[in-house]
């Protein structure tokens, strides 16, 4: 196993700290990063606030 990149580490941190909800897709190819897709949602509430 490679040892990862502190850049790419910190970088998945912060997107992952700043999203409420939805899903983070990690693509890695030959042991590398080479791709972050990020999809968010917006949930609405009963009240019709959105959040």
């Amino acid at each position: 196993m490679k040892k990862l990149d502190q850049t790419k580490v910190e970088y998945l941190i912060s997107l992952l700290q700043r999203l409420e909800y939805g899903s983070l897709l990690i693509t890695v190819h030959a042991n590398e990063i080479t791709q972050v897709e990020i999809k968010e949602k917006t949930r609405i509430a009963n009240t019709g606030t959105v959040k």
